[in-house]
Protein backbone atom coordinates (compact mmCIF):
# COMPACT_ATOMS: atom_id res chain seq x y z
CA UNK A 1 0.00 0.00 0.00
CA UNK A 2 1.35 3.72 -0.82
CA UNK A 3 2.57 5.66 1.85
CA UNK A 4 2.40 9.96 1.87
CA UNK A 5 5.09 11.41 4.09
CA UNK A 6 2.81 13.97 4.73
CA UNK A 7 3.96 16.40 1.99
CA UNK A 8 1.14 18.61 0.67
CA UNK A 9 0.88 17.24 -2.89
CA UNK A 10 0.01 18.40 -5.39
CA UNK A 11 -0.92 22.15 -3.99
CA UNK A 12 3.15 22.44 -4.09
CA UNK A 13 3.66 20.92 -7.61
CA UNK A 14 4.00 23.21 -10.48
CA UNK A 15 5.19 21.76 -13.02
CA UNK A 16 3.44 18.60 -14.15
CA UNK A 17 5.45 14.86 -14.18
CA UNK A 18 6.94 14.30 -17.72
CA UNK A 19 9.93 11.81 -16.79
CA UNK A 20 10.53 8.92 -14.34
CA UNK A 21 13.42 7.74 -13.40
CA UNK A 22 14.40 4.41 -11.75
CA UNK A 23 17.33 2.51 -10.08
CA UNK A 24 17.39 -1.07 -11.32
CA UNK A 25 18.50 -3.96 -8.55
CA UNK A 26 16.26 -4.20 -5.91
CA UNK A 27 13.74 -1.87 -7.49
CA UNK A 28 12.82 -3.34 -10.84
CA UNK A 29 14.18 -6.49 -9.99
CA UNK A 30 14.79 -8.62 -7.28
CA UNK A 31 18.48 -9.34 -6.83
CA UNK A 32 18.77 -11.19 -3.58
CA UNK A 33 21.24 -13.89 -2.43
CA UNK A 34 19.34 -16.62 -3.68
CA UNK A 35 18.90 -14.88 -7.39
CA UNK A 36 22.95 -14.69 -7.32
CA UNK A 37 23.66 -18.18 -5.83
CA UNK A 38 24.29 -19.88 -9.23
CA UNK A 39 26.81 -16.49 -10.56
CA UNK A 40 29.48 -16.48 -7.68
CA UNK A 41 30.49 -20.19 -8.62
CA UNK A 42 31.92 -18.95 -12.33
CA UNK A 43 33.16 -15.63 -10.69
CA UNK A 44 35.04 -17.23 -8.70
CA UNK A 45 36.40 -19.96 -10.87
CA UNK A 46 37.79 -17.04 -13.17
CA UNK A 47 39.78 -15.02 -10.00
CA UNK A 48 41.39 -18.87 -9.24
CA UNK A 49 42.15 -19.04 -12.46
CA UNK A 50 44.24 -15.90 -12.71
CA UNK A 51 45.80 -16.17 -9.62
CA UNK A 52 46.79 -19.77 -10.79
CA UNK A 53 48.13 -18.12 -14.07
CA UNK A 54 50.61 -15.87 -11.49
CA UNK A 55 51.71 -19.23 -9.55
CA UNK A 56 49.60 -18.18 -6.74
CA UNK A 57 46.89 -21.07 -5.21
CA UNK A 58 45.40 -19.57 -2.22
CA UNK A 59 43.84 -21.78 0.51
CA UNK A 60 39.83 -21.15 1.08
CA UNK A 61 40.11 -18.67 4.04
CA UNK A 62 42.74 -16.54 2.20
CA UNK A 63 39.90 -16.15 -0.49
CA UNK A 64 37.27 -15.68 1.90
CA UNK A 65 39.20 -12.89 3.27
CA UNK A 66 39.66 -11.34 -0.09
CA UNK A 67 36.10 -11.32 -0.67
CA UNK A 68 35.84 -9.67 2.55
CA UNK A 69 38.14 -7.06 1.89
CA UNK A 70 37.46 -6.67 -1.69
CA UNK A 71 33.41 -5.85 -0.46
CA UNK A 72 35.00 -3.61 2.07
CA UNK A 73 37.08 -1.41 -0.68
CA UNK A 74 33.85 -1.40 -3.03
CA UNK A 75 31.86 -0.16 0.29
CA UNK A 76 34.47 2.84 0.78
CA UNK A 77 34.46 3.77 -2.73
CA UNK A 78 30.48 3.71 -3.04
CA UNK A 79 30.50 5.75 -0.31
CA UNK A 80 33.39 8.23 -1.28
CA UNK A 81 31.64 8.58 -4.99
CA UNK A 82 33.77 6.21 -6.82
CA UNK A 83 32.98 3.35 -8.91
CA UNK A 84 33.70 0.12 -7.64
CA UNK A 85 33.24 -3.03 -10.65
CA UNK A 86 34.92 -6.04 -11.43
CA UNK A 87 37.86 -4.45 -12.87
CA UNK A 88 38.79 -3.18 -9.48
CA UNK A 89 37.95 -6.29 -7.95
CA UNK A 90 40.50 -7.86 -10.57
CA UNK A 91 43.34 -5.47 -9.39
CA UNK A 92 42.49 -5.81 -5.62
CA UNK A 93 43.04 -9.45 -5.93
CA UNK A 94 46.55 -9.30 -7.45
CA UNK A 95 47.77 -6.35 -5.27
CA UNK A 96 46.42 -8.53 -2.13
CA UNK A 97 48.22 -11.65 -3.03
CA UNK A 98 51.33 -9.54 -4.07
CA UNK A 99 50.97 -9.52 -7.98
CA UNK A 100 52.04 -6.99 -9.78
CA UNK A 101 49.76 -6.47 -12.37
CA UNK A 102 52.17 -4.64 -14.70
CA UNK A 103 53.73 -8.49 -14.90
CA UNK A 104 50.03 -10.13 -15.69
CA UNK A 105 49.19 -9.81 -19.43
CA UNK A 106 46.54 -7.64 -19.94
CA UNK A 107 44.99 -9.90 -22.12
CA UNK A 108 44.48 -12.14 -19.26
CA UNK A 109 43.47 -8.91 -16.63
CA UNK A 110 40.36 -8.06 -19.63
CA UNK A 111 39.36 -11.65 -19.62
CA UNK A 112 38.45 -12.12 -16.42
CA UNK A 113 37.06 -9.53 -15.78
CA UNK A 114 34.39 -10.08 -18.43
CA UNK A 115 33.84 -13.61 -17.54
CA UNK A 116 32.95 -11.93 -14.18
CA UNK A 117 30.90 -9.84 -15.53
CA UNK A 118 29.38 -12.04 -17.75
CA UNK A 119 28.38 -14.54 -14.87
CA UNK A 120 25.74 -11.92 -13.83
CA UNK A 121 23.78 -13.49 -16.75
CA UNK A 122 23.42 -16.63 -14.90
CA UNK A 123 21.47 -15.25 -12.10
CA UNK A 124 17.60 -15.15 -12.49
CA UNK A 125 16.48 -12.14 -11.92
CA UNK A 126 12.83 -11.99 -11.27
CA UNK A 127 10.76 -8.31 -12.20
CA UNK A 128 9.36 -6.85 -8.75
CA UNK A 129 5.29 -6.47 -8.49
CA UNK A 130 3.83 -4.11 -10.93
CA UNK A 131 7.05 -3.39 -13.49
CA UNK A 132 5.63 -5.46 -16.73
CA UNK A 133 2.22 -3.65 -16.38
CA UNK A 134 3.89 0.05 -15.33
CA UNK A 135 6.55 0.61 -17.43
CA UNK A 136 4.34 0.47 -20.48
CA UNK A 137 1.43 2.34 -18.82
CA UNK A 138 3.60 5.11 -18.08
CA UNK A 139 4.99 5.49 -21.42
CA UNK A 140 1.46 5.41 -22.87
CA UNK A 141 0.45 8.54 -20.53
CA UNK A 142 3.21 10.57 -22.38
CA UNK A 143 6.10 10.18 -19.46
CA UNK A 144 9.24 9.75 -20.73
CA UNK A 145 11.74 7.12 -18.69
CA UNK A 146 15.45 6.83 -17.38
CA UNK A 147 17.83 4.82 -15.64
CA UNK A 148 20.02 5.54 -13.21
CA UNK A 149 21.70 2.57 -11.76
CA UNK A 150 24.57 1.97 -9.42
CA UNK A 151 26.50 -1.04 -10.15
CA UNK A 152 29.08 -2.68 -9.13
CA UNK A 153 30.17 -6.57 -10.65
CA UNK A 154 27.05 -6.70 -13.08
CA UNK A 155 27.67 -3.76 -15.33
CA UNK A 156 25.57 -1.69 -17.68
CA UNK A 157 25.84 -3.98 -20.69
CA UNK A 158 24.68 -6.85 -19.00
CA UNK A 159 22.00 -5.38 -17.06
CA UNK A 160 20.42 -4.05 -20.59
CA UNK A 161 20.17 -7.71 -21.58
CA UNK A 162 18.04 -8.34 -18.78
CA UNK A 163 15.77 -5.18 -19.65
CA UNK A 164 15.95 -6.58 -23.73
CA UNK A 165 14.71 -10.37 -22.50
CA UNK A 166 11.99 -9.06 -20.20
CA UNK A 167 10.63 -6.60 -23.10
CA UNK A 168 11.06 -3.32 -21.07
CA UNK A 169 14.56 -1.80 -22.95
CA UNK A 170 12.09 -0.02 -26.13
CA UNK A 171 10.61 1.86 -23.38
CA UNK A 172 13.64 3.77 -21.62
CA UNK A 173 14.89 6.97 -23.37
CA UNK A 174 18.44 7.63 -21.10
CA UNK A 175 20.45 4.61 -19.81
CA UNK A 176 22.65 6.06 -16.91
CA UNK A 177 24.82 3.17 -15.16
CA UNK A 178 28.06 4.23 -12.80
CA UNK A 179 30.13 1.65 -14.54
CA UNK A 180 30.30 3.95 -17.43
CA UNK A 181 30.21 7.33 -15.94
CA UNK A 182 32.54 6.21 -13.24
CA UNK A 183 30.83 7.89 -10.41
CA UNK A 184 27.67 6.43 -8.39
CA UNK A 185 24.30 8.45 -6.82
CA UNK A 186 24.11 10.39 -5.18
CA UNK A 187 26.17 12.33 -7.57
CA UNK A 188 23.95 14.77 -9.16
CA UNK A 189 25.59 13.92 -12.73
CA UNK A 190 24.00 10.53 -13.00
CA UNK A 191 20.79 12.69 -12.45
CA UNK A 192 21.22 15.59 -14.45
CA UNK A 193 22.60 14.01 -17.59
CA UNK A 194 19.88 11.66 -17.51
CA UNK A 195 17.14 14.40 -17.31
CA UNK A 196 19.01 16.08 -20.05
CA UNK A 197 18.67 13.18 -22.19
CA UNK A 198 14.40 12.67 -21.15
CA UNK A 199 14.47 17.06 -21.72
CA UNK A 200 12.93 17.42 -18.61
CA UNK A 201 13.67 19.50 -15.87
CA UNK A 202 14.38 18.18 -11.96
CA UNK A 203 10.48 19.53 -10.81
CA UNK A 204 9.16 18.27 -14.28
CA UNK A 205 10.24 13.93 -12.83
CA UNK A 206 10.02 11.40 -10.05
CA UNK A 207 12.78 9.02 -9.37
CA UNK A 208 11.82 5.62 -8.16
CA UNK A 209 14.84 3.83 -6.20
CA UNK A 210 15.01 1.59 -3.07
CA UNK A 211 18.34 3.42 -1.24
CA UNK A 212 18.23 6.46 0.74
CA UNK A 213 21.74 7.67 1.13
CA UNK A 214 21.73 7.82 -2.81
CA UNK A 215 18.21 7.46 -4.73
CA UNK A 216 16.35 9.63 -2.29
CA UNK A 217 18.77 12.21 -1.10
CA UNK A 218 20.17 12.66 -4.84
CA UNK A 219 16.25 12.73 -6.49
CA UNK A 220 15.98 15.33 -3.72
CA UNK A 221 19.01 17.63 -3.59
CA UNK A 222 17.71 18.24 -7.50
CA UNK A 223 13.88 19.22 -6.90
CA UNK A 224 12.94 15.70 -7.98
CA UNK A 225 10.04 13.83 -6.86
CA UNK A 226 11.72 10.90 -4.69
CA UNK A 227 9.57 7.54 -4.44
CA UNK A 228 11.16 5.25 -1.86
CA UNK A 229 10.71 1.14 -3.17
CA UNK A 230 9.86 -1.17 -0.02
CA UNK A 231 8.87 -3.80 -2.65
CA UNK A 232 11.92 -5.93 -2.31
CA UNK A 233 14.20 -4.44 0.64
CA UNK A 234 12.83 -1.49 2.93
CA UNK A 235 15.25 0.47 3.51
CA UNK A 236 13.74 3.30 6.51
CA UNK A 237 16.23 4.95 7.49
CA UNK A 238 16.38 8.77 6.87
CA UNK A 239 16.41 11.00 4.54
CA UNK A 240 13.27 10.19 4.22
CA UNK A 241 11.30 10.18 0.67
CA UNK A 242 8.47 11.92 -0.17
CA UNK A 243 6.15 8.50 -1.71
CA UNK A 244 6.77 4.98 -0.04
CA UNK A 245 5.82 2.56 -2.68
CA UNK A 246 5.23 -1.61 -2.14
CA UNK A 247 3.78 -2.42 -6.13
CA UNK A 248 5.01 -0.53 -9.03
CA UNK A 249 1.39 0.05 -10.19
CA UNK A 250 1.19 2.55 -7.17
CA UNK A 251 3.32 4.87 -9.35
CA UNK A 252 0.44 5.25 -11.35
CA UNK A 253 -1.65 6.92 -8.63
CA UNK A 254 1.11 9.16 -7.62
CA UNK A 255 1.49 10.18 -10.90
CA UNK A 256 -1.95 10.92 -10.97
CA UNK A 257 -2.64 12.87 -7.43
CA UNK A 258 0.63 15.39 -8.51
CA UNK A 259 -1.72 16.25 -11.56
Amino acid sequence: MLELNELPYPELRKSRIVAVTFHLCTTLYVADNRVMYPVRPRRRAAMCKLLASAGVRPSEEELQQTYRSSFEAYMAAWQSGRHYGAREQVLHFLEHFGIDPTGVAPEAIADTVKEIEDASLLADLQLLPGVRETIPRLVESGCRLGLISDTSLTPGRILRQYLAKDGLLEYFTALTFSDETGYPKPDPRMFTATLEQLRAEPEQAAHVGDTPRTDIAGAKALGMVAIRCAGAIDHPEPPPADFVIHDHREVLAILARLG
